[in-house]
This record gives structure tokens, C-alpha cells and sequence, in this order.
């Protein structure tokens, strides 16, 4: 066997990673989320401005009281589950789908991606910035909802670079799936009901 005949093995950044550094770049993601959404409390908490926007922009009632949630049910829980799914999941879905091969694509999903995310964090952050702990009771679910607006649009990245394998994209979605479900159980029955 000759060189040329060998099989080239590309060097660590060309190669799709394993489950661990999968596991790790997830992680990163849901950090930078937590940074981000913390940027924003502080901003919202501190900032005049940010609290108008805050109030016009997002269309936060800043002088509304904080009522508690409607009685549980299993129509809650499922119809919460399936809104999550479709609004942090879906970047999966242009990986399936090969998006990542065009040059004009990968910018369209790049852009909805930052977008989606920005959607998803920004009325989360500038609530609990206005509302600060009179919020906190009605957020249990939080944590594990970060993951997965996160997970989704890192994972994305992650396609589009080459550093994830389309193998690995159904062990994200029940990742993503298993967090969301444990977040609408979460805000189903966990939070002051009424």
C-alpha cells in the first residue's frame, strides 16, 4: 500500500466528534446560554431603557400582577411539550435535510437560528430582570428548557461545520425531547396553580 492509497484520516477539527466531545460542545452551549440570558436580566434589573423595551418592544405588562397558573392537565403538559419541540428542535431538522451543502442555505439557517434564539431568551431574560424572585416560583421548568434552546441551534452549528454526524442527530433529539418533556411535567405541575 502507498501512501496515496491509504485512507486519509484528517486532522481533529475535520472530523465529526464523539459522543464525549458532543456531550462537551452541548455543554458549552447551555453556558453561553445561561451567560446570556443572566446579560439580560442585568440589563433589564438595571437599565431604564432596557425596561422600556423591554415593555414596548416585548410587550411586557410591567405593571400587571404575576396571577397563578391554570389548574394542571395532561392537555397542558402535551400542548406545552409539542410548542417547545417545535420552537427549540427544529434546527435539527435543516441537518437531516443537508442544509448545511449550500453556501445560500447554511446563511438562511445560520440567521433563523439566531434569530429563534433570540426569540425564545429574550422575553425569559427581561421578565425575570422586571420581576425578578416574583417570577422565579413559575420557572422550575427553566433549566431544562435552556437546554434545549440551546442544544438545537448548537447542534446546527455543529452540522455545518462538519463536527457532528448525522448518526449522532437522533441521540440530540431525545436529548432535547427527554429535557423538554421533564420542562413541561415542570411548568404543568410544579408551579402556584390557582
Amino acid at each position: 500500500m502507498t501512501a496515496t492509497d491509504r485512507p486519509t484520516r484528517g486532522n481533529a477539527a475535520e472530523r465529526a466528534p464523539g459522543g464525549r466531545d458532543l456531550a462537551e460542545r452541548l455543554a458549552v452551549a447551555y453556558g453561553a446560554g445561561w451567560i446570556a440570558l443572566f446579560a439580560m436580566v442585568s440589563a433589564c434589573a438595571l437599565l431604564p431603557c432596557a425596561r422600556w423595551i423591554a415593555q414596548h418592544a416585548l410587550a411586557l405588562d410591567l405593571h400587571a400582577h404575576i396571577r397563578p397558573a391554570p389548574p394542571a392537565a395532561i392537555s397542558t403538559f402535551r400542548s406545552l411539550l409539542i410548542t417547545n419541540l417545535r420552537a427549540t428542535a427544529w434546527p435539527l431538522v435543516p441537518g437531516v435535510l443537508g442544509a448545511e451543502r449550500s453556501r445560500f442555505s447554511r446563511w438562511l439557517v445560520h440567521s433563523a437560528v439566531l434569530i429563534s434564539v433570540a426569540v425564545n431568551l429574550l422575553p425569559v431574560g427581561a421578565a425575570l430582570g422586571v420581576y425578578r424572585s416574583e417570577l422565579v416560583p413559575y420557572l422550575p421548568h427553566l433549566p431544562l428548557e435552556l437546554y434545549a434552546i440551546t442544544a438545537g441551534p448548537a447542534t446546527w452549528l455543529l452540522i455545518a461545520r462538519g463536527r457532528c454526524s448525522g448518526r449522532q442527530l437522533p441521540l440530540v433529539a431525545l436529548s432535547i425531547s427527554v429535557a423538554l418533556a421533564g420542562a413541561a411535567f415542570l411548568e404543568t405541575w410544579a408551579v402556584p396553580q390557582r
